[in-house]
């Protein structure tokens, strides 16, 4: 299996994940009810109430597991590449709020829906191959953390501290 495809394999895994996340605390949520100041008057109250909520207790474990793909994610993919591929998500949250919960969406927020997956279409560009699987957007950067100090006794990198090997 090529570089690409366990990339962008792991990518709609970690989104996925995560609007199945945002999607199950929703519908837990639906049943605690709304959370006023009051609530947090008594924090313990309101932490127990929402352990008790099977859907709200499963969506911050997908959340938590989509955060570990994520790391990987990032660890093979460049941020400016992986980070837009996100926005597919909010796509997919907005039609199952609407289609699911019966929230209302207006006719531009539609709109916005649409030039999101445009973006998402061009950014994705950026998971291709240019050439045998070793496109610079599929590689994290080459980067280690030095404390190289020069003659003078001040540090050789820039301000952060991280020198680029590329």
């Amino acid at each position: 299996m090529s570089k690409t495809v366990i990339n962008v394999t792991l990518l709609v895994i970690s989104i996925g994940l995560a609007v199945a996340g945002q999607l199950a605390m929703k519908s837990g949520m639906n049943k605690v009810g709304e959370i006023t100041k009051e609530d947090f008057k008594h924090p313990g109250d309101l932490i127990l109430r929402v352990l008790k909520s099977f859907w709200a207790v499963m969506g911050v474990l997908l959340y938590a597991v989509s955060a570990v793909f994520w790391l990987v994610v990032l660890s093979r993919i460049n941020l400016s590449v992986a980070y837009p591929m996100v926005a597919a998500g909010y796509v997919v949250v907005v039609f199952y709020s609407w289609l699911v919960f019966k929230e209302p969406v207006k006719w531009f927020s539609w709109i916005g829906l649409v030039l999101i997956v445009a973006g998402v279409i061009i950014t994705a560009q950026g998971l291709k191959s240019k050439k045998n699987d070793d496109s610079d957007a599929l590689r994290a950067p080459k980067t280690r953390v030095t404390s190289e100090m020069n003659a003078n006794g001040a540090s050789a990198n820039n301000e952060s501290g991280i020198r680029n090997t590329d």
